[in-house]
């Protein structure tokens, strides 16, 4: 994998990051002055998990833990034919009109529809333990926890620092090896940071959210990214559907 691919999901980080900050951090309503901008970024907040459910159901490891039975692959594999397609002929539209055929898409091709009730809860945990505490951005985890204003302040800090640590690493130049490790640990730091600003009540509250801990082959998959990441070799598995085309870093 080279460098530029790195950069490209580095910088897809960073609108991820940005979008959702918009629409989480203001509990749910836009801010005075903020107008649809705040609405907008809770969209993509909604949009961001979508694409993880969507990404996670080709994964044959997350296919096994629910159970899917081979008609269920065949109707899920015939919905992200059917997105991919679509997709394809919709290049040349203007922004607007494309933003409207591609949530149009998202709700006939989603992939959820396919699931029975077990399944879908066992997914949704699956969804929250490969974002991990990136699901916070999510206005709906965010009023499970029942964050505060207080806290969405802080982790809207902690977001804008980890963008900017990924601007300094795209400028910075550094070797493939080298931008996966710092990539790695700033995640993590970034991370726990995130964690800190819990209560315990809230911190036990997240894990029972996520169910029974599941081990994704190849490393946690990211919000961005395609069907994987990069695993503890460091080598890319990637893919594309639900979730869009990228690729992104797994633990």
């Amino acid at each position: 994998m080279r460098v530029k691919t790195i950069v490209v999901s580095v910088l897809a980080a960073s609108l991820v990051y940005s979008a959702c900050a918009q629409g989480v951090f203001g509990g749910g309503q836009p801010r005075q002055g903020q107008g649809g901008q705040a609405q907008r970024g809770q969209g993509f907040g909604r949009m961001m998990g979508a694409g993880m459910a969507g990404m996670l159901l080709q994964r044959p490891d997350v296919q096994r833990e629910l159970n899917l039975t081979e008609q269920q692959k065949t109707q899920i594999r015939q919905m992200q034919e059917s997105m991919r397609t679509a997709m394809q002929e919709m290049r040349n539209m203007p922004p607007q009109e494309r933003r409207q055929k591609m949530e149009e898409l998202r709700q006939k091709n989603d992939p959820t529809k396919v699931l029975n009730e077990t399944q879908k809860k066992r997914l949704r945990e699956l969804e929250l333990q490969a974002m991990g505490p990136t699901a916070f951005l999510q206005p709906e985890v965010a009023d499970e926890l029942k964050l505060t204003q207080e806290q969405r302040s802080r982790l809207q800090g902690i977001v804008m620092q980890q963008m900017q640590q990924l601007r300094e690493q795209f400028q910075g130049g550094a070797g493939q090896g080298q931008a996966v490790q710092n990539f790695q640990q700033m995640r993590e730091q970034a991370e726990k940071q995130m964690l800190e600003v819990l209560t315990p009540a809230q911190r036990e509250k997240w894990q029972q959210m996520q169910g029974k801990p599941f081990q994704f082959e190849g490393g946690r998959p990211m919000p961005w990214g395609g069907m994987g990441g990069f695993g503890q070799q460091g080598r890319p598995r990637g893919g594309s559907g639900f979730g869009g085309g990228g690729r992104g870093f797994g633990n």
